[in-house]
């Protein structure tokens, strides 16, 4: 029953959603697959409005009366029949039906989170917004006030159904159903034409695969990661979409502003992607749209203006009340600055752009320029090969839609849209240029680290936005025209070749469809540890996690699992001693006699008098021994009550003091079978 009841209270949310989403699709006639994707972003932004001032649970209940009393007065206003008639929509049933297959597939199959970046930020976050109805920033356990954006938080502490506790699977399940919602739009055509929507969505779904580069035959964490690579890309997409799919009212035009402001909320990058997809849309305002009989030149161009910069103003909102929160909640976050030198975005941006233009230009900055350009060409990003594949892929089908749109303002809006995200491309390429060279080690700027993650994002909603311009402009073809066969070939062909592709070389082994229990096993026993050890713990406790042997995944599992602060350990050498010289901070430690030994990573030289001082000094109230060894036998036990044995279950210690009898005291044992 425990297993059930989520399962059903999910679909009966997404369910008066969706019976939101027809009412106001009845009401507006609007096609209803539009509506998903800004109505999730409004409610998200809903509760980061309410965040901000400690109130995110009073903002839950305004997001529920709110869509209430909206559905109810459209639906009341539209009337069973329109209601009825905005059932047609291919494109909604398509999100819904696959909301409600991913929330019971989750819910069974009960997924969790596995990257380590999942245990210090993008899985932490929603698990601490969840189980304390706050912003994470607010109290700060265990995690760096300014490293995650709220968007991922807010839209997992939406769909969290047992108030107070938090379920991966369900904060899993939170950001596909984002990602459904925001291919949506795309499918937007003339009911006649519904069979491409079909294409265009199903194109959709296999991207995030296509932008894979995870080896063949191994396991996929795609649509199975809370990491915000993929709700960035959705949004992206989604929004450019959702703009183009709108016909150019008005209501839906300025609706974009809610998946834009979601997307600022992402990541520290998602303002320069909101900004991004403002730009191009303001070159679609300008070239992509008529100009009304009667109205001159200048005016065309200044209200086209006017009417785009309203856009960009919830995406600077986000940025700015974001930093400011920070910066008064965590005044030593750094949120405003880049990398060690801890220097602003201006003086990054105009230091970067002095040496692209050779003025200054220092050789770290030529190899990393001479790095990235090559990269462009040789560097695997998809399932095709290197960013210029993708781009050649762009190209080809725009050309498509150029050829099937009308001449006028429907061409135009396809190469329009092209030679903006292109630029748009181009300077984002240099600003991550810039970026190696200011916010990163000089081994990880030559190595380019994490180049595919950094581009995938905006090269995934290029390809979205591209395919969702061909089914638009072959529509609006005449009817039994050439052009129009041209663009509905082309859409089939460049459906066909995409899905292919992820058949012929992207299909995983593993995927969101299944659950691998071995990926699991260490979750699994550090997650019944440490449960037997939060029946003592309590937040306000400090405590210190050793784990012998560990490469610091374990100690990554405890810092999320544990209801108490998890202390950092040291590197280096230190005898508890004021000489503090040879000792520096670090995260995990394993410890050892002397740096001699071969047998540990993250080594700390460590005696019994070292760890009694550390744990004074940093204020530990515990000490979690998970993992220990021979040398913690030998020489740690006579300051433990009952000894330490190298092959003793992970025991969770008191630490009553260095004047103690016995210093450190245990107060709960954690058996597992699991072997360690």
């Amino acid at each position: 029953m425990s297993l059930l009841l989520p399962i059903l209270t999910g679909l009966l949310v997404l369910a008066f959603f969706g019976a939101f989403c027809l009412c106001v699709s009845a009401c507006t006639r609007y096609d209803a697959a539009l509506l998903p994707l800004p109505a999730l972003c409004g409610a998200v932004v809903v509760l980061y409005i309410f965040a901000l001032p400690g109130m995110l649970h009073v903002g839950l209940f305004a997001v529920m009366a709110i869509l209430l009393a909206g559905g109810v007065y459209c639906g009341v206003r539209a009337g069973a029949r329109a209601v009825r008639n905005a059932m047609g929509s291919a494109g909604f049933w398509l999100f819904l039906g696959g909301a409600a297959f991913l929330w019971v597939l989750f819910g069974v199959l009960q997924p969790m989170f596995t990257q380590w970046d999942e245990f210090t930020a993008w899985g932490l976050a929603p698990k601490m917004v969840a189980e304390r109805s706050a912003l994470y920033v607010a109290d700060p356990v265990n995690l760096t006030a300014s490293f995650t954006y709220p968007a991922t938080s807010l839209l997992s502490y939406l769909f969290q159904r047992t108030p107070g506790q938090f379920s991966e699977w369900q904060c899993l399940a939170a950001i596909d159903i984002l990602a459904l919602a925001a291919l949506a739009p795309a499918t937007v055509l003339p009911r006649a034409r519904w069979a491409q929507g079909v294409l265009v969505f199903a194109v959709g779904a296999v991207l995030p695969f296509f932008f894979s580069t995870a080896p063949a035959g191994t396991a996929s964490t795609v649509y199975q990661n809370a990491m915000a690579d993929l709700p960035m890309a959705a949004l992206f997409g989604g929004a450019l979409c959702l703009y183009y799919a709108g016909g150019g009212r008005r209501s839906c035009f300025y609706a974009t502003a809610l998946p834009l402001a979601m997307l600022a909320m992402t990541k520290d990058i998602g303002m320069a992607y909101g900004l991004i997809a403002v730009f191009v849309i303001g070159i679609d305002q300008l070239f992509g749209t008529a100009r009304a009989e009667g109205i001159s030149l200048a005016r065309h161009v200044g209200g086209r203006f006017l009417r785009t910069a309203v856009l960009a103003v919830p995406v600077l909102a986000v940025f700015v009340s974001w930093n400011r929160y920070t910066a008064a909640v965590a005044p030593d976050s750094g949120a405003a600055t880049v990398g060690s030198s801890q220097m602003g975005y201006g003086a990054v941006l105009a230091g970067g752009l002095r040496q692209l233009l050779g003025i200054g230009r220092e050789e770290r900055f030529a190899q990393i320029m001479q790095a990235m350009g090559e990269a462009f060409f040789t560097r695997k990003v998809c399932l095709i090969g290197a960013p210029v594949m993708v781009v050649v892929l762009v190209a080809v089908i725009t050309v498509a839609a150029a050829v099937s749109a009308p001449k006028g303002p429907a061409r135009r809006r396809v190469i329009a849209a092209f030679l903006a995200m292109a630029f748009c491309f181009a300077a984002l390429y240099v600003f991550h240029l810039i970026l190696y060279f200011y916010n990163f080690s000089e081994a990880e700027g030559s190595a380019l680290k994490d180049y595919e993650r950094y581009l995938t994002p905006y090269l995934q909603g290029w390809v979205l936005a591209s395919f969702c311009l061909l089914g638009q402009a072959s529509s609006t073809a005449p009817v039994r025209s050439w052009p129009r066969r041209v663009g509905a070939g082309a859409l089939a062909l460049a459906t066909a070749g995409v899905l292919g592709v992820f058949a012929w070389r992207g299909i995983p082994t593993a995927g969101f469809w299944t659950r691998a229990d071995s990926v699991y096993s260490t979750r699994a026993d550090v997650k019944e540890r440490a449960s037997v050890m939060n029946e003592v713990l309590d937040w306000n406790d400090r405590v210190l996690v050793i784990s012998q042997g560990d490469d610091a995944t374990r100690w990554y599992y405890y810092k999320y699992e544990l209801t108490a602060k998890v202390v950092n350990g040291y590197g280096g050498v230190w005898w508890g001693d004021d000489d503090y010289s040879n000792r520096w901070d670090s995260d995990f430690m394993n410890l050892v006699e002397s740096l001699n030994w071969d047998l540990y990573d993250f080594q700390a030289v460590c005696s019994v008098n070292s760890l009694e001082a550390y744990m004074e000094e940093k204020g530990c109230t515990y000490l979690v021994l998970d993992r220990a060894d021979d040398y913690l036998e030998r020489d740690f036990s006579d300051r433990f009550q009952g000894g330490i044995t190298a092959g003793q279950p992970a025991t969770l210690y008191r630490f009553m003091g260095r004047d103690a009898e016995y210093p450190f005291v245990p107060v709960a044992v954690a058996e597992s079978g699991v072997s360690q």
